[in-house]
């Protein structure tokens, strides 16, 4: 199947974030949003009588523009 016009800009952001947030960098995208990187400590969990610990974790979070 032939590809859009957008899907190698798609990729090409894609990659620019995916090697910001890497970096540990925040990105702004004008009139989407800004991604993030935030570190989650670890967490212990009850589950069924059993403690399991969640090991800690960095998540990208996304805050769209107003």
């Amino acid at each position: 199947m032939p590809e859009t016009p957008m899907e190698p800009v798609a990729r090409a952001l894609a990659d620019i974030l995916r090697e910001a947030l890497v970096r540990g960098e925040s990105v702004h995208v004008p009139g989407l949003g800004t991604f993030e990187v935030r570190h989650q400590p670890s967490q212990v969990m009850e589950e069924g009588g059993l403690s399991v610990v969640l090991p800690p974790r960095d998540v990208v979070v996304f805050k769209p523009e107003p």
